[in-house]
């Protein structure tokens, strides 16, 4: 990183990434420039380090912050790994499970779930895992799996809302608009909280860093960063929210926005 080097934020999905699609050509390019002109560039993703599959990880980013936060890395070397109380989770699973919700649990190492439980018919990671990666997924074990976050598939939007004040003490909730999922990460960790706990390790100011998003769980990362920009293709809270915008995900959105900044 040169001295007046920046650092940037990418969520995956929805920015750089669309499942079956790929990664646009330009974002490629723009992230190869953005590294060329001493930049670091960082993927920053709801998903957990165990779902961050190789398509992405071929892109070549110098640190990685996973899990919403959970999970901080840089150049190989973990800073962050934040993983949920095991008495928590074995009291909140039985609490979300009776009021009709399929779980994930989301950890660095692999992603626990019951097989008989119905979250695979929403959560399509876990069919890749099963066939491609199969040691990266099991049976869930709430009182001995690794996680750093709860994923859940809410199919009683009234019995859930009865909970989220209980659960809003231990967890951070990032409801999304467009399907009924929530993500509950440990209380007071976002997005936002892994880009501190990166620029401080690294002593890189505020006033560098940049990102882009297009989901709920990236809102406390748009706004933490310096220039945190909404995608095109976001959700209508995101565009709201974001002070910055760029074009969507297949219309160079990426690679505008950073020649937007100046970046490359």
């Amino acid at each position: 990183m040169k001295k007046d080097g920046k650092i940037v934020f990418f969520d995956i999905d929805g920015t750089i990434f669309e499942q079956g699609k790929g990664t646009p050509d330009s974002t490629r390019e723009a992230l190869c420039l953005l590294k060329e002109n001493g930049h670091i560039p960082v993927v920053c993703t709801g998903r957990s380090k165990a779902s961050v599959f190789p398509e992405i990880l071929e892109l070549e980013f110098p640190a990685m912050i996973a899990g919403a936060g959970t999970y901080v890395e840089y150049e190989g070397n973990v800073i962050r790994n934040l993983l949920l109380n095991h008495e928590l989770v074995e009291r909140t699973v039985p609490r979300l499970e009776g009021a009709g919700c399929a779980l994930v649990l989301e950890g660095p190492e692999y992603l626990s779930y019951r097989r008989n439980g119905g979250a695979a018919d929403y959560y399509n990671v876990l069919s890749r895992l099963h066939r491609e990666y199969p040691h990266q997924i099991k049976e869930m074990e709430p009182g001995k799996d690794e996680a750093n976050k709860i994923s859940a598939r809410i199919s009683d939007t009234e019995a859930f809302e009865a909970l989220a004040p209980e659960l809003e003490k231990d967890f951070s909730i990032v409801r999304y608009e467009s399907f009924p999922f929530v993500e509950m990460m440990p209380a007071g960790i976002n997005k936002a909280a892994g880009i501190e706990t990166l620029i401080t390790h690294l002593g890189i100011p505020r006033s560098h860093t940049y990102a882009f998003g297009d989901g709920p769980n990236d809102l406390e990362m748009l706004q933490y960063v310096q220039y945190g920009t909404a995608m095109g293709n976001s959700e209508d809270s995101v565009l709201k929210a974001a002070k910055y915008k760029t074009k969507g995900i297949w219309e160079d959105g990426i690679y505008l926005g950073l020649k937007q900044y100046g970046l490359i």
